[in-house]
């Protein structure tokens, strides 16, 4: 399992875009793909605000996972087994 830790909207997107090509999927498809347009998933990449529900879809489909923690926070993230997750992934 690889990790990345992102801090910024611009780094996110950056992220999300080498994803994207590592992929061999345009910028257009990918778009169609999460049902945004094209305008949309170009701020995205640029760091730029978008909808949590697009950032969300945009992580989704590429099969990422995002985990939220504090800056400050000295933890160890494990993914939970299916018996463990609730609807949408959730660890109970």
């Amino acid at each position: 399992m690889e990790w990345s830790n992102v801090y910024s909207l611009k780094q996110l997107g950056d992220f999300l875009k080498q994803r994207r090509k590592a992929r061999g999927i345009s910028q257009a498809d990918y778009a169609e793909m999460i049902g945004v347009s094209h305008a949309t998933l170009s701020s995205l990449e640029n760091g730029k605000p978008v909808s949590s529900e697009t950032v969300m879809k945009a992580i989704s489909y590429l099969g990422l996972n995002l985990v939220a923690v504090p800056k400050t926070a000295q933890t160890t993230v494990r993914l939970a087994s299916d018996d463990e997750r609730e609807d949408g992934g959730h660890v109970r």
